[in-house]
């Protein structure tokens, strides 16, 4: 609330330096002031005390009588919402600031030496919203994150988001955030997607990127849809050998169903072969050309150690029956958004650069993370996000 317009454009300039993204809200008078603390839940509240009466009646009044009032009457939606009066008033009049200063709403004095900047610029950092998204997208890979540019309706750069490296991207109508972990494997999927949960409490999280297939049962650039994942890492070693310890975590039904119908679209397929412009050593070896088939309700593993010894993949499908591939991260994932507070949508899509036999190596790379990409794109677009809204 501030009529005069020399002095908000200095505060407008110094918000918008402390936190550029800041959305503010002018009002010019009192009764309009009123109006918007009662009806709008804001993050912080700065205020004049002298200010006209209303847009229609121009006259000039203290309103810091008020304040109280208006400001923290519980039938706001702004009742709890700290405030700060920037005046030139003199504070040596009467004990207003004490009372202001029981029901949390500052007073600092707006002088020409500039004072005010620097108490002003804690309250904007301390008032500041936890950043909420619809989706988060796990990557374990700078290449894998890299793939989603252009995919979405907008794009960001690389920036911290509480704690966390973060791209944000539109999709559609949901705000997206792609989380990128320090490095592969279980430990840092587990913490990177249990800290997004808690902090951007999204209503999808889902997992997108490359994988290593089980001969037989998965080919080159094929787009694996995990329906359960385990853990072919968890056990015992013995003189006798390792005894695996069964883990998994299986998808939602409504999840998968949704999933399914995504994956079912005939304009898919040409979606996600759609410009991939590759090169010779990016076309398997045995194919003339580069194709995908999309394998919903496979079961994967996961584990946080490299497989890179030909044929070691089928010590992995023992006693796991259809077992179609493995990486290192999915089943972390899976974990953390099975224990979020509030039910959290999850799911993983990963396209298959190693077959377990001549075809592997970076070469692979580029095509399947775009191949992913596009059909997480594909699947938040489709509304998977929403399974369990009302």
């Amino acid at each position: 609330m501030e009529d005069e317009d020399p002095k908000y454009e200095q505060i407008e300039s110094h918000v918008h330096s402390v936190i550029p993204d800041a959305a503010l809200q002018r009002e010019k008078n009192w009764l309009d002031y009123t109006r918007a603390v009662a009806s709008t839940k804001f993050d912080l509240i700065l205020l004049d005390l002298l200010v006209p009466r209303s847009a229609k009646d121009g006259t000039v009044e203290d309103h810091h009588e008020q304040l109280v009032e208006a400001t923290r009457d519980y039938l706001s939606k702004s009742f709890s919402t700290p405030a700060i009066v920037l005046t030139r008033h003199s504070l040596d009049e009467g004990d207003f600031v004490y009372n202001l200063n029981l029901v949390d709403i500052n007073v600092i004095p707006f002088t020409d030496h500039g004072e005010w900047r620097d108490a002003l610029k804690i309250k904007l950092m301390a008032a500041q919203p936890k950043k909420k998204f619809d989706v988060v997208i796990v990557c374990a890979l700078e290449k894998e994150a890299e793939a989603f540019e252009g995919l979405g309706d907008s794009w960001g750069p690389v920036k911290t988001i509480s704690g966390l490296c973060c791209r944000e991207m539109q999709v559609g109508s949901y705000q997206t955030v792609i989380v990128r972990a320090q490095r592969m494997g279980l430990v840092s999927a587990a913490v990177t997607s249990a800290l997004a949960l808690d902090r951007f409490e999204p209503r999808l999280i889902c997992m997108s990127g490359i994988c290593g297939g089980v001969a037989g049962e998965s080919e080159m650039y094929d787009l694996l849809v995990t329906q359960i994942c385990h853990q072919h890492d968890a056990g015992k070693w013995s003189a006798t050998g390792f005894k695996a310890e069964h883990y998994d975590v299986q998808l939602d039904v409504s999840v998968q169903n949704k999933l399914e119908e995504v994956a079912s679209n005939n304009a898919l397929s040409a979606y996600l072969l759609h410009g991939l412009d590759a090169g010779k050593t990016e076309v398997p070896k045995g194919r003339e050309r580069v194709s995908c088939s999309i394998k919903t309700g496979v079961p994967k593993s996961s584990g946080s150690a490299v497989i890179a010894e030909h044929g070691k993949t089928a010590t992995l499908a023992v006693g796991q029956r259809k077992l179609a591939g493995f990486d290192m991260e999915v089943y972390s994932v899976f974990e953390a958004a099975r224990h979020a507070k509030t039910r959290t949508a999850f799911f993983a899509a990963k396209a298959v650069v190693d077959d377990g036999g001549k075809n592997k190596g970076d070469s692979f790379h580029r095509i399947g993370c775009l191949l992913s990409a596009k059909f997480v794109v594909a699947a938040i677009r489709s509304g998977v996000a929403d399974v369990f809204q009302d």
